[in-house]
C-alpha cells in the first residue's frame, strides 16, 4: 500500500433494491477536500428484479464468501428475499437498512415513518457533500421523480413527488383510449422538439419538457419558501451566490442534465448513502 493512500473505511458491496431494478455496487473510500470520506462506486452493475444476483460479477469485484454486504431499497419484501439469499448462498448475514432509525439522518417531516428511505439516503449522501452552510436538493428521476430537501443544519425535512418519465408514459396509455406508451429507448436520450407533429412526438415533448419544467418550478417553489437563493437564475445559468447545492440522480440524470448545465449529476445517489450508513454501523472488512 503507497504510504499516501491509506485506508481507513472499509470496502463494501452495496444493493440496492427499487421498484423495478435491482442494483450492485463495489464502493470504496475516498477523501474529499473537505477532510469528509466518500465512498467511491469502483465497480456497479443492475438488472430486473426477475434476474439473478450477478455472481459471476461480484466475483470478479470481490469474494462473496469474505465480503460484507449492505442492502436497502423501496420494496420490502423484495429486500427481504435478496437478503435470505444472500445468507443461504454464502453464509454470511448481510446488513440491511430497515427502517429510518438506522440511518444518520435528522427527519424533521409529519410522518417520519412513512417517508422512502430512498429519499432519506439521499439526504444522507448530500450530507456529506454539501458546501457547508449550504441547503440541499436532490432530484431523483426514477419510477417516480422526488425532490428531497435537506436544511444547512442537516436535517431531511421533505420535498415534493412527482411522476417520472416512464411512469408519466404508462399513465398517459393506460388512461385514455387512444395515446401509446412510449418504450424508454422513445422517451430519451435524444432530445424532443418542443413541437410535436404527431402523436408520439407530442407525447415525447410533453413528458420531457414537462419534466423539465416541472422540476424547475419545483425548485424555485422550494427555494422560495425556504428562504433560499435559487441554484440558477432565470435563463438557465447557474448563480454563484446561491445558497441552495443542488444534485441530479436517478435513471434519467443524465437525460434531465442537459437542462441543468452546471449542476453536478452523480448516479445511484442513494448507494451512496447506503454505504455511509453502514460505515457509520461499523459494516465492512477490507477483504
Amino acid at each position: 500500500m503507497h504510504r499516501n493512500c491509506v485506508i481507513t473505511r472499509p470496502s463494501l458491496l452495496a444493493i440496492d433494491v427499487g421498484n423495478s431494478r435491482i442494483k450492485y455496487g463495489w464502493f470504496a473510500e475516498e477523501p474529499l477536500e473537505n477532510g469528509r470520506a466518500w465512498p467511491a462506486c469502483r465497480q456497479f452493475t443492475a438488472g430486473t428484479l426477475a434476474c439473478p444476483a450477478p455472481w459471476d460479477r461480484i466475483r470478479s469485484w470481490t469474494d462473496p464468501l469474505k465480503c460484507d454486504v449492505a442492502i436497502a431499497g423501496s420494496n420490502p419484501a423484495v429486500v427481504e428475499q435478496i437478503a435470505t439469499h444472500w445468507r443461504a448462498t454464502t453464509g454470511r448475514v448481510p446488513w440491511v437498512a430497515k427502517d429510518r432509525h438506522t440511518l444518520p439522518i435528522r427527519v424533521e417531516v409529519e410522518a417520519p415513518e412513512r417517508v422512502g428511505l430512498d429519499r432519506l439516503l439521499n439526504a444522507v449522501a448530500a450530507n456529506v457533500l454539501r458546501p457547508e452552510n449550504h441547503g440541499a436538493i436532490v432530484v431523483d428521476s426514477g419510477t417516480a421523480t422526488t425532490l428531497d430537501v435537506v436544511t444547512n443544519s442537516g436535517s431531511f425535512v421533505g420535498g415534493a413527488i412527482l411522476p417520472g418519465f416512464a411512469l408519466s408514459s404508462k399513465a398517459l396509455h393506460h388512461y385514455t383510449a387512444l395515446l401509446p406508451e412510449l418504450s424508454l429507448a422513445e422517451l430519451g436520450p435524444v432530445l424532443p422538439h418542443a413541437l410535436g407533429t404527431e402523436t408520439r412526438a407530442a407525447l415525447r415533448s410533453g413528458i420531457y419538457w414537462g419534466q423539465v419544467g416541472a422540476i424547475r418550478q419545483l425548485v424555485q417553489q422550494l427555494c422560495d419558501e425556504l428562504n433560499w437563493r435559487p441554484p440558477f437564475n432565470d435563463s438557465g445559468a447557474v448563480r454563484a451566490d446561491s445558497n441552495c447545492w443542488l444534485v441530479l440522480t436517478g435513471g434519467g440524470g443524465p437525460w434531465l442534465a442537459q437542462q441543468f448545465p452546471g449542476v453536478l449529476q452523480i448516479p445511484s445517489f442513494a448507494m451512496h448513502g447506503l454505504v455511509l450508513t453502514a460505515w457509520s454501523h461499523g459494516i465492512g472488512n477490507e477483504a
